[in-house]
């Protein structure tokens, strides 16, 4: 039980910033997408990553697009804990109830991409750089529920057998992560008819994460002050002779390369009407752990944190995605979409098979709008819904790697600056459902207790299209 609460106490897995889409999938790729984020059935430059086969559509020569995207995130776990009121953590007494909130805060203030396309009579080839996944660095300054909840369960009941001369425990702690999923997409494709185009092609994936954590000057709290901790001997000592030493100290970074395979179909059934879809197979990723850890009196930090030891190889792969879209214009200046996205996340696997603990694969549905107001000015705005397959009671999020269900909605604009130049404005709002799971716990008695979880997330973009 230790060991696993530690393990996952450390790690960011799933924790991505700039994420609209699937665990570990960023779909918003463009500042296209932050104002209409149905974009899977476009015939646009932001297809050579949304559909590839779509760009065979568009008008021949080159095209080019650059984006910036800056997101900001909280995210917030809330959990019930009767031990908590014994607490002092980073100097901060927790008080009396037993509820305590753990806080992040993400921000991610430059996030690239490009696109790039070459388009013929018959033949085209894309070209897509981006975030595919993570995005930012996440700090959790106050600590996290489920380290403190271990650590308090191990020293209470000294405090309860000491009352008078252990009043509560005490310790400092931190974490944070930072985690991007570098992705270069290429593609060719072909219209095989008319209004029939095929597209194939793949994205290499770089992962390069950083992960570090520290709980230090652990001891207790007595009338005359902080006692600290002997890890060795589990009983109080002078502060002045165990010094101002680590608890536990995490220093780790991970790397991996993998690639996707990607297939792409669009059908132009007429002037008004586009179908498409995209399949992307699992990306197979083991990030290899370079880890420089420390120990305390004897207790070495790969031994109770495996997943971080030196030289390890992390399990951690890219589900497979299925996308549908369609896109409408009832007239020449508005043009309806719509788009559903199917992750197939149970057959990706990840650490120690936390894959298995999920009820099923995450979907979403979005639909959009965009309207030209005149030959220099387009307006869009556009909604999506995602589900993730977590179940009731779910055991695959913990404090740190968490999702929830939400509803997002973004608008923006697009101005014609010159014939050939365009200029993309959007935001993005991501409103989260909060999740409430009941768990039992080891350290009493397996009684349940609940936790809650919740997020929010804002994005702005703004983005260049270039015509040769």
């Amino acid at each position: 039980m230790r060991k696993s609460l530690l393990s996952t106490a450390l790690l960011w897995g799933a924790s991505t910033l700039a994420q609209a889409g699937g665990f570990l999938t960023n779909t918003n790729q463009c500042v296209a997408f932050l104002r209409n984020p149905a974009r899977d059935a476009v015939m646009a430059i932001d297809g050579a990553y949304s559909n590839p086969a779509g760009v065979g559509f568009m008008s021949n020569g080159w095209h080019l697009s650059f984006d910036i995207q800056s997101a900001y995130q909280t995210r917030t776990a809330k959990s019930e804990f009767p031990l908590y009121p014994y607490g002092t953590v980073n100097g901060k007494p927790n008080g009396t109830d037993t509820w305590k909130e753990y806080k992040g805060k993400a921000t991610a203030p430059v996030i690239p991409s490009l696109d790039l396309a070459r388009v013929g009579n018959k033949w085209f080839a894309t070209f897509h750089f981006g975030i595919t996944g993570g995005g930012g660095k996440c700090k959790f300054d106050d600590g996290i529920g489920m380290l403190e909840k271990l650590i308090s369960s191990k020293m209470v009941p000294a405090i309860q057998a000491q009352p008078n001369m252990l009043q509560g425990y005490e310790f400092d702690m931190r974490a944070e992560g930072r985690q991007y999923y570098y992705g270069g997409q290429f593609g060719v494709g072909y219209k095989v008819l008319k209004n029939l185009a095929l597209s194939v092609g793949g994205r290499v994936v770089y992962a390069d994460c950083h992960y570090y954590g520290h709980v230090q000057n652990l001891g207790f709290k007595t009338p005359a002050g902080h006692l600290d901790l002997s890890a060795s001997q589990g009983t109080p000592i002078p502060a002045g002779a165990g010094g101002n030493v680590n608890y536990l100290t995490l220093d780790c970074n991970q790397s991996a390369w993998g690639f996707t395979p990607i297939i792409g179909i669009d059908y132009r059934v007429n002037d008004k009407l586009n179908l498409a879809a995209k399949y992307e197979f699992k990306t197979r990723l083991r990030l290899k752990n370079k880890a420089a850890s420390s120990s305390m009196l004897g207790v070495q930090v790969d031994d109770v944190l495996p997943q971080f030891a030196d030289g390890t190889k992390v399990a951690a792969d890219i589900p497979a995605i299925l996308t549908l879209g369609a896109q409408y214009a009832p007239i020449k200046k508005l043009r309806l979409s719509a788009g559903f996205h199917y992750y197939f996340d149970k057959q990706a696997t990840q650490y120690a098979s936390k894959e298995e603990k999920l009820d099923g694969g995450g979907w979403e549905v979005l639909a959009g709008a965009e309207y030209d107001i005149t030959k220099r000015w387009t307006i869009s705005a556009g909604w999506q819904t995602t589900k993730y397959g977590l179940g009731d009671n779910s055991e695959f999020i913990d404090d740190l790697s968490f999702v929830t269900n939400s509803n997002s909605v973004g608008f923006g604009a697009r101005f014609q600056l010159r014939k050939k130049v365009a200029l993309n404005m959007a935001y993005f709002k991501t409103i989260y459902k909060g999740y409430t799971r009941e768990l039992p716990v080891a350290a009493l008695g397996g009684a349940k207790l609940k936790e809650k979880f919740d997020r929010t997330n804002d994005v702005f973009g703004l983005g260049l299209e270039i015509d040769f």
